[in-house]
């Protein structure tokens, strides 16, 4: 139908959207038959812009919306009643004008001209007030409290307008090429940190705000467009199902053609099932607590990846082996667990430059919320009206608007003491948050979310890279309501294929579920990994990738194996398969030794590898520093280490629904205690204390620990001595282990002392104690062993350099096809001078690190001073050399103090990008690098450092100097047991903070006052207050009085030596570096003076001495910076 529009004296033609007869209309009638035909539509989106009308039909409504406006105005009736009378109409006119026509911040002057209406400039806020009352009247965001109040929220409902696309495609396209596996949720994080606004400067002012209030549908809209830009990379793409605005898709298509975009990197999207995944922050609430998820990798050498896991500072090595090389050569996905709470998290993987920074924890809003299958929900975006589970102090409690249902209260590791963990429910609920903390305050969305639902997998069955197996293909539930229409569109494809197997779209306005999924493939049974992809309003959308194995099923016998001290019981597994598939074998049989097997599923078309694993006993010993791994066997548990700590003792028997019984502690035959599950056991798995248990143990020596699992009775752990072996000598072409404890799987690490920098040779140890001694390390000198029981199924790690070990005589030194590592070699073996120049700094580091143990300490200093050359001549790539090692924070510290390298100039080159990534890692090292005039580099800075560095760097005024000082508090300290101390500051550092930070100073501080009776201790003490008064004369003499309040509000106040000045001997010892780093040879002087002291004091004060050393060249590179 073509309607003619007429009002009295106006009148044109307006075309219809039906294909009706045409006929004439009034402007009234026209606009009730837009608003009938478009609020059905609105209701049933997020944004405005997402309804896709003609640009001639919004053209059409904003010509007759100012003349019908001024009429209502002249009858006399209210403005605002004039936007809710026709809501649709408002909002689609005023947002097709702004998603058009908007340039450089204009947009009323075209709306006025859009609508025919001769605005003022205080109908502004009239009709941008009127806008939102439309929009909520809809049902629609309004985007309160945007720096625009009046244009903001209209240019948000566009998304982002036509004129910025260019800008913000050409910065996505860019990201994607320098950032490997980047997925839209880390594009936002990284646009949207706190201190980078800078890293948007290029994208006009609506593009920008989008990205950083748009939350959820900021979101989406970057997902989409990552899709996009994927589906550009095809001569002929198919762009159905990527449901963004057409001027949006057209856009793109224009600068595709153009070449104007980069589409030569592909996204995770579009690669294969091993595709390049981020890591990320994710919860296993019945065992491993908060952990990090490291993703499959696929071409890896032998099938090995080796990842470098830094959370707060300190490094661990993650390494995820292929168990089916042949069959799947990729890594699997592995995990890390948080032993604590901490701040950041920096994960790189090993052959590849890049790193992964995660926030863990925000101090100002520490509460981590987690879906029910353990994913992280970004803390940027709101929360789902779902169940979820919530991370948190407990010294806070939840607060909500709303009724909240505990569903679980569940527990968390060792090191999470003051955490609470519970699940709970969101249904009906407005915000969640936490008392006293308003910033940690989320708003909960009440939109409903299509739901992909899959069952339960097949039990037992799993692809080589871990994902679960479904026997049959997802159904999609698609929520509507009545009196709105929303469009969904569902995609399925193969992973790896941009062929779609099924897409369709549903304008529908009830629940809708999608049934018989498999019913669009050409041939079945289904078989394989599929990406299920369900878009509609954005933020509401949901996707999956699924592993389906049509009509496959699987049954064990028995149903849970158990562990004896033979290994787990003998088990059988069968495998049915669907009519037109074949499973190959239809029967596996599992010896003592094998926990899983492979087994192949054939169909007419595709044969895919599965590991089927048998359901077993598993067991986990938790302790506050060690990683909680399940193992399928009997804990050996060593006796000196369960005294000093004794931890947790997790069990976990699949398909158990009845709580498990107490664990029985046995010795010589006897039972002598019964210990309780504590708390409600949860999915199988049960939990002891053995702090309970701790006495017995103490009293016996040792222990057996029995637990009865329906009518067996098995033994889940022992505690033992340690010695594995008294000793270790050689015999030839072997080592022979003196009185050796024989332990299946019983391996020997060995270390040539003479080559510190290489891994050890793992060999495993024969029944007679033999263990095989590699040709390279017959003549290498002396050796290190260390024994340790390895399981096959769970790498063990073994550490750069052992603190057990059996010592094993020797001459000679490590000959290598490296001519360098010789040379280093034949130096710390005594037959050779130090290389005049050495490229691996990285061994140099070791060297120093290991020094005390390398060289007696009558040859300590010489021999660091000789190591420390090639350091102070090449001081940032030492800088980068020191940081790619890992040590723990102590020992980099100590490397930094003992070489030199704190009181050295570091040359100000292209070095900000480098320093950037230093900042997460080891910050007292990024420090000294520089490039703090970079933006990044100076917000990664902040973001470690906290608001304390931006005071500091640009005023040059530290508030919290006097935080450390030992004065009347501390005296008061030492007449208090140590746990009544502990009580105190447990209780006052359950968040982490940032590096300089009030509570983090206090806490380095009292870290140093439990170390004030040690001999290292005692003797910095005895020159602190010496070293004190040296730096006060040395900042007289340069005149620098800026930096006397920093050493003065650290003093005693009644001017009292010993361990009570060495807060103040920190601070004086950093500062005199770092003015030797610039020149000023007394200053140097007095550095190599206290060089050793400030080292000892490093090793028992490690997190005071960094606070130190950054705030020193903070405060001296701020004066510098102000006085240039």
């Amino acid at each position: 139908m073509v309607l003619v529009m007429t009002d009295r004296v106006e009148s044109e033609m307006a075309e219809a959207e039906d294909g009706s007869p045409a006929r004439k209309v009034g402007a009234t009638e026209l606009l009730n038959r837009r608003e009938a035909a478009w609020s059905r539509r609105l209701r049933g989106s997020s944004l405005v812009a997402e309804v896709d009308i003609k640009d001639g039909h919004s053209e059409q409504v904003a010509s007759v919306l100012g003349r019908v406006y001024a009429k209502w105005l002249a009858s006399g009736r209210k403005p605002h009643t004039f936007f809710t009378r026709w809501p649709a109409c408002v909002a689609v006119a005023m947002t097709a004008v702004a998603a058009r026509h908007y340039r450089r911040g204009e947009f009323w002057r075209d709306l006025w001209t859009a609508v025919g209406y001769r605005g003022l400039p205080e109908e502004q806020s009239t009709w941008g007030k009127g806008f939102a009352n439309a929009v909520d009247a809809l049902g629609m965001p309004t985007f309160q409290g945007m720096p625009m109040p009046y244009v903001g929220p209209i240019l948000m409902h566009t998304g982002i307008p036509t004129y910025c696309l260019e800008d913000y495609f050409r910065l996505i396209a860019h990201r994607r090429a320098s950032d490997r596996g980047l997925d839209a949720e880390a594009f936002l994080a990284w646009a949207t940190a706190p201190g980078t606004e800078h890293r948007l400067d290029n994208l006009d002012v609506p593009a920008r705000r989008f990205l950083q209030h748009g939350t959820e549908f900021a979101l989406d809209f970057v997902e989409r467009t990552f899709d996009l830009l994927d589906r550009l990379r095809d001569p002929a793409p198919d762009l159905d199902g990527v449901a963004l605005p057409p001027r949006v898709l057209a856009r793109a298509q224009e600068l595709a053609a153009e070449r104007q975009l980069d589409l030569s990197v592909p996204s995770s999207s579009g690669e294969s099932r091993t595709r390049a995944e981020r890591p990320r922050i994710a919860l296993d609430p019945f065992g491993r607590g908060v952990e990090v998820i490291l993703p499959a990798v696929g071409d890896t050498p032998d099938g090995l990846a080796t990842w470098t896991v830094t959370a707060d500072g300190v490094t661990s090595t993650v390494r995820s082996r292929a168990q089916w090389v042949g069959v799947a050569e990729a890594a699997p996905a592995t995990n890390f667990s948080l032993l604590k709470p901490v701040r950041t998290v920096v994960v790189a993987l090993a052959g590849w430059q890049h790193q992964t920074e995660l926030q863990v924890i925000d101090p100002a809003a520490p509460m981590l919320v987690f879906a029910e299958d353990g994913r992280r929900l970004p803390a940027t975006m709101p929360l789902p009206p779902d169940v979820v589970w919530v991370v948190y102090p407990g010294e806070h409690e939840l607060t909500t608007d709303g009724p909240l249902a505990v569903t679980i209260e569940g527990q968390l590791p060792l090191g999470w003491t003051g955490w609470r963990l519970r699940q709970v429910s969101l249904e009906g609920v407005r915000s969640l948050g936490l008392t006293e903390l308003p910033g940690s305050r989320r708003p909960v969305r009440g939109y409903t979310r299509p739901r992909i639902v899959t069952g339960d997998p097949v039990a037992g069955v799993t692809t080589p890279y871990g994902s679960p197996v479904y026997a049959r293909m997802p159904e999609v539930w698609l929520p509507g309501q009545e009196g709105a229409e929303t469009t969904w569109q569902v995609d399925v494809r193969r992973v790896g294929s941009d062929e779609a197997v099924m897409s369709g779209s549903h304008t529908i306005s009830g629940p809708l579920s999608i049934t018989e999924i498999e019913d669009a493939f050409p041939s079945r049974p289904v078989l394989g990994a599929f990406d299920i992809v369900v878009r509609g309003p954005l933020g509401r959308g949901a996707k999956r990738t699924v592993f389906v194995a049509e009509g496959l099923g699987a049954r064990f016998t028995p149903r849970v194996r158990l562990f004896g001290a033979a290994g787990l019981a003998q088990g059988k597994a069968e495998l049915t398969a669907a009519v037109g598939a074949q499973a190959a074998p239809r029967a596996i049989s599992y010896g003592s030794a094998e926990l899983a097997a492979i087994a192949e599923y054939r169909t007419g078309e595709q044969t895919e590898p599965l590991v089927v694993t048998p359901p077993r006993v598993e067991v986990m010993h938790e302790r506050e520093a060690e990683p909680p791994i399940w193992r399928a066997g009997p804990l050996r548990i060593p006796a000196d280490s369960f005294a000093d700590a004794p931890g947790a003792l997790l069990v976990r028997v699949p398909e158990t629904r009845s709580a498990l019984p107490s664990l029985h502690v046995v010795v010589g035959g006897n039972v002598v205690q019964d210990l309780p599950a504590s708390g409600r056991p949860q999915e199988g798995t049960a939990r002891f204390d053995l702090v309970k248990i701790a006495d017995t143990v103490a009293e016996h020596k040792q222990a057996d620990l029995l637990l009865e699992v329906g009518s067996d009775v098995i033994r889940v752990g022992s505690v033992r001595p340690r010695q594995l072996a008294y000793g270790a000598e050689r015999e030839g072409d072997h080592l022979r282990l003196i009185n050796h404890v024989p332990v299946d799987g019983l391996t020997a690490g060995i270390y040539p002392t003479t080559a510190p920098w290489r891994e050890p040779i793992v060999e495993p140890v024969g029944a007679d104690g033999s263990v095989p001694l590699p040709v390279e390390l017959r003549d290498a000198g002396p050796l290190l062993v260390l024994l340790q029981v390895d399981d096959p199924w769970v790498p063990v790690e073994w550490p750069r350099w052992p603190k057990q070990y059996l010592m094993v005589g020797g001459d000679g030194h490590v000959i290598s096809d490296d001519p360098e590592e010789t040379a280093l070699s034949r130096f710390i073996s005594g037959e050779g001078d130090f290389p005049h120049e050495v490229d691996g700094l990285w061994r140099v580091w070791t060297m120093i690190d290991l020094a005390e143990r390398l060289r007696p300490a009558s040859d300590l200093q010489r021999f660091i001073m000789t190591c420390s050359r090639p350091i102070q001549r090449r001081p940032f790539d030492a800088l980068t050399a020191l940081v790619g090692l890992g040590l723990k924070p102590a020992r980099t510290l100590a490397c930094i103090i003992s070489s030199g390298l704190a009181a050295t100039a570091v040359p100000d080159l292209a070095n900000a990008d480098a320093a950037r990534r230093m900042w997460p890692v080891v910050p007292a090292v990024a420090a000294l690098a520089g490039g703090l005039q970079d933006e990044d580099c100076f917000a990664a800075a902040e973001r470690q450092c906290g608001e304390a560095f931006r005071e500091i760097v640009v005023d040059g005024v530290d508030s919290f100097a006097g935080v450390g000082r030992f004065g009347a508090d501390a005296d008061r300290l030492v007449h208090m047991t140590p746990q009544q101390i502990e009580g105190i500051w447990r209780a006052a550092n359950v968040v982490p903070r940032a590096l300089l930070d009030a509570d983090t100073r206090a806490s380095a501080a009292r870290r140093l006052f439990d170390a004030r009776g040690e001999e290292a201790a005692r003797e910095v003490g005895s020159v602190a207050l010496y070293a004190v008064k040296t730096a006060e004369a040395v900042l007289r003499r340069l005149e620098r009085l800026d930096l006397l309040p920093q050493l003065d509000q650290r003093r005693n106040p009644d001017g009292r030596a010993g361990w009570r000045s060495l807060p103040a001997a920190s601070i004086a010892f950093a500062m005199v570096a770092r003015l030797a780093a610039r020149g000023d040879a007394q200053c140097r002087t007095a550095e190599q003076t206290f060089r050793a002291d400030w080292t000892r004091l490093a090793a028992i004060a490690p997190d005071l001495v960094t606070i130190d050393l950054v705030l020193a060249e903070l405060l001296v590179g701020q004066a510098e910076t102000e006085m240039q």
